[in-house]
This record gives structure tokens, C-alpha cells and sequence, in this order.
């Protein structure tokens, strides 16, 4: 059986919702997985136990949750090594054209370029809008990005956007290549 890690930050939820349907997946695939929030006290938790990490965090402002970059930062030599994947959540890749998700992609590699870590798969995943979860300010300004964007704007209700099926061909993806990463040790 693998052991996988799970890795998160959130802003506002959804990462982590995302991070539970990766982990119930890989269940489904035979794997033992432990999920954790970046935000907690985890720097001290090592990859190495692990037969694979998966990490996911939210676009926000232009870059990720700092618990997220700190944790990969001070792991990348043991995650470079391994079976790994990087999860990017953000709303912009659902705009048109090929502008948006050029910026998305040059975010998520100047994040791993500053970590110094090659995670073994990427994956830009769509991630929600909780109007109802915001407060006044932010409801306003989400509104108005989104409109530009084409997007809803009835602020009275919550939209989610990730694509639940792609993501689960993903967690099939990953369970194999780790699975392929034993066999070939031969620790399975």
C-alpha cells in the first residue's frame, strides 16, 4: 500500500474540499493518505516517511498561501526525489483566451522556481466563488473581477467551478505513478 501526503493551504475553504476528494480518491486506489493544512504547525513534518506528496494551494493576489511556500521551501531536495504533484487552484483559469492561463502558468512557475522544487505532475484545477462566505468589501470586488470575466455575479448565492471528474482521472494518474515508483524500488 502507498503512503501519500497531502498538503493545503486555503483561503477560503475550497482548497481544503479539493485536498478531501483527492484523499477519498486515493483511498479508492489503496492508498493510506494523511492530509494536512500548511497553515498548522506541519514545517516539522518531513516527506521522507511518504511514498508521494501532493500540494495544493490557491491564487490569491498573485501568489500562494505563505505556509504552503515555506513548507515546500524547506522540503524541496526530499520532495525533488519522489513522486510529486502540484495542485493550483484558482478562478482565472476559467476566462477565455489564452492571456489568463499564460499568467496563471508563469505564477505557479515562479513559485516553484522560488522553492526550488519539480513536482513530477502540475495541475491547474478550478476553484469557487463563497459570495455568501465573504464579507462586504471582498463580495464587492470578487463581483466586479468576475463580471469582466464573464462570470456570475448573483452575489445572494456560491458557485464552484472544479472540474470533479478531470480531478479524479488526475488522482488516478498520481496513484499509478507512484504505485510504477515502488514497483521500480521495489518496495511493493
Amino acid at each position: 500500500m502507498t503512503h501519500i501526503l497531502i498538503v493545503y493551504g486555503t483561503t477560503d475553504g475550497h482548497t481544503r474540499k479539493i485536498a478531501q476528494v483527492i484523499a477519498e480518491n486515493l483511498r479508492g486506489q489503496y492508498c493510506s493518505v494523511d492530509t494536512l493544512d500548511a497553515a498548522g504547525i506541519l514545517r516539522r513534518l518531513s516527506p521522507e516517511t511518504y511514498d508521494g506528496v501532493i500540494v495544493l494551494a490557491s491564487v490569491h493576489i498573485g501568489s500562494y498561501q505563505r505556509g504552503v511556500a515555506a513548507w515546500v521551501r524547506a522540503h524541496a531536495p526530499m520532495l525533488n526525489l519522489m513522486p510529486t504533484a502540484f495542485v493550483s487552484v484558482c478562478l482565472g483559469i476559467l476566462e477565455k483566451g489564452t492571456k489568463p492561463r499564460e499568467e496563471l502558468l508563469r505564477i505557479m512557475q515562479r513559485f516553484l522556481e522560488k522553492c526550488g522544487w519539480r513536482p513530477t505532475m502540475t495541475k491547474m484545477v478550478a476553484g469557487a466563488l463563497p459570495y455568501t462566505r465573504y464579507g462586504w468589501l471582498k463580495r464587492q470586488m470578487m463581483k466586479r473581477i468576475v463580471a469582466r470575466a464573464g462570470g456570475d455575479t448573483d452575489t445572494t448565492r456560491d458557485y464552484e467551478y472544479t472540474d470533479w471528474n478531470d480531478l479524479r482521472r488526475f488522482c488516478d494518474d498520481f496513484a499509478e505513478l507512484t504505485a510504477q515508483r515502488l514497483v521500480e524500488v521495489g518496495d511493493l
